[in-house]
C-alpha cells in the first residue's frame, strides 16, 4: 500500500503502529483502526480543541483584567488632619480625581494638583498625588500656623504600671527610685526637676530607660492534637489568580488533599498571576509531645502578652494555676512573671511666672 510505518508493536489481537497523519484514510479502508494519540502538530491542534472552554475562559479573565485596571476603585487620604481629607476628597472630586473613573495619565495629574494649591494656598503645605496600581494616593501636609511664642517645657520618666524595679538606665534627669524598689502607674522614676538642697535649680527633659518586673494572669485554650502532613508523589498543576487580597482558581482542582506551592510568573497593576503545583498529601492526627505543647504553649503567652507588654520585654517565670483537658482541647491558667520597659515621658509646661 506505499505507507511507512514508523513504529510497531504487537499486542494480542491487534498492532500498534505509527505513521503520517494523511496515511490514515488510506488504512480505514482495509482495516478497524482507533487513533491512540497524535504527534506533532495535530497533536498541538487536538489539545486546543479539546480545552477550548478554558482557552476561552483564561482570554476572557486576561481582557477583564487589563479593562479593569485601567480603573480607579479607591483613593486614600493620608494627612494628619483628619478635617481636611474629607474637604481634599470633595476637592479632587470636582477635578474629575474620584472612585470608578478610568486612570489619568501623570501629566494630568500634576495639573490637578497644582489647581487644588493654587486654590488652597491658606490650608495646604504640599501636595503629591500618586497612581498605585488602581488606586490614587494623596499625601497632604496641613498648613500650620505658628505660634508667636513657643512655650518651653520640661519632661519626667514616670511608671506605666505598677511593678517591682529591676533596672535604671538614667541618661538625664535625677533618679526618684532604685532597684528593688515598689511603684505604682504614673509614679516619677526619673524627675526633670534638677534640685540641690530641696531647690530646684534646673527643668530639663530627664531621658533614660527603667525596667520593672510585672505580673499577668492569662487563660489559654489549645488543640491536644495537630495534622502530620506527608507529601506523596503525585503532584497537578493549576494557575491561581490573586486581587485585592482574594485568590481565584483558573481550573478545578484534581487531587482531594494536597498542599499547594505558587510561583509567581505575572504581576501587573495590583493583579498577580501564579502557577500553582498541587502536590498530593496525606493528612493523619498527631497528638502534641511533652516538647511540642510547652513550645505552643510560650508562642500563644507571647501573643496573648504582645499588646500589653511594654518596650523591651522578656518572660522571667510562667506557673500553671488551673488545667482542664477534655477530649480535644486543654483549657490552662497561668501567673506570668515578666520584665519590661516601664518608664514612659510625661511633658510639663514650664511655669516662667514662678521662675526666678
Amino acid at each position: 500500500m506505499h505507507i511507512n510505518i514508523y513504529n510497531i508493536k504487537y499486542d494480542k489481537d491487534k498492532i500498534i503502529i505509527r505513521v503520517n497523519n494523511n496515511e490514515i484514510n488510506k488504512i480505514s479502508k482495509f482495516f478497524d483502526i482507533e487513533i491512540i494519540n497524535y504527534y506533532g502538530e495535530k497533536k498541538i491542534i487536538n489539545y486546543f480543541k479539546h480545552n477550548i472552554l478554558s482557552f476561552i475562559f483564561l482570554s476572557i479573565i486576561i481582557f477583564l483584567i487589563f479593562l479593569f485596571t485601567r480603573i480607579i476603585i479607591d483613593i486614600d487620604v493620608i494627612t494628619e488632619n483628619n478635617n481636611l481629607e474629607s474637604y481634599i476628597l470633595n476637592e479632587l472630586d470636582k477635578n474629575g480625581i474620584k472612585k470608578y473613573t478610568l486612570i489619568k495619565n501623570n501629566q494630568k495629574l500634576n495639573e490637578i494638583k497644582k489647581i487644588i494649591l493654587s486654590n488652597n494656598k491658606d490650608l495646604i503645605e504640599w501636595m503629591n498625588i500618586e497612581r498605585q496600581g488602581m488606586k490614587y494616593i494623596i499625601n497632604i501636609e496641613p498648613k500650620v500656623s505658628k505660634n508667636k511664642k513657643d512655650e518651653k517645657t520640661y519632661c519626667n520618666i514616670v511608671s506605666l504600671k505598677d511593678s517591682v524595679i529591676t533596672r535604671i538606665i538614667t541618661s538625664e534627669g535625677m533618679e526618684l527610685v532604685d532597684v528593688n524598689d515598689s511603684v505604682k502607674k504614673g509614679d516619677i522614676l526619673i524627675s526633670g526637676d534638677i534640685k540641690f538642697n530641696e531647690e530646684v535649680k534646673k527643668q530639663v527633659c530627664a531621658s533614660g530607660t527603667v525596667y520593672g518586673r510585672t505580673w499577668y494572669t492569662v487563660n489559654l485554650t489549645l488543640p491536644k492534637s495537630y495534622e502530620y502532613v506527608k507529601k506523596l508523589n503525585k503532584f497537578r498543576y493549576n494557575l491561581l489568580l490573586k486581587f485585592n487580597n482574594k485568590s481565584y482558581k483558573i481550573f478545578k482542582s484534581r487531587l482531594k488533599n494536597y498542599k499547594p506551592e505558587d510561583k509567581k510568573i505575572l504581576n501587573f497593576w495590583g493583579f498577580e498571576l501564579y502557577l500553582q503545583k498541587e502536590v498530593e498529601v496525606n493528612i493523619t492526627k498527631k497528638d502534641y509531645n511533652d516538647n511540642e505543647l510547652n513550645e505552643n504553649i510560650n508562642k500563644m503567652v507571647l501573643e496573648k502578652l504582645s499588646h500589653t507588654l511594654n518596650g523591651e520585654y522578656k518572660i522571667i517565670d510562667q506557673k500553671v494555676l488551673k488545667k482542664d483537658i477534655n477530649d480535644s482541647k486543654i483549657n490552662m491558667e497561668l501567673f506570668i512573671v515578666a520584665e519590661e520597659e516601664i518608664g514612659t515621658v510625661s511633658t510639663t509646661k514650664i511655669n516662667e511666672e514662678n521662675k526666678e
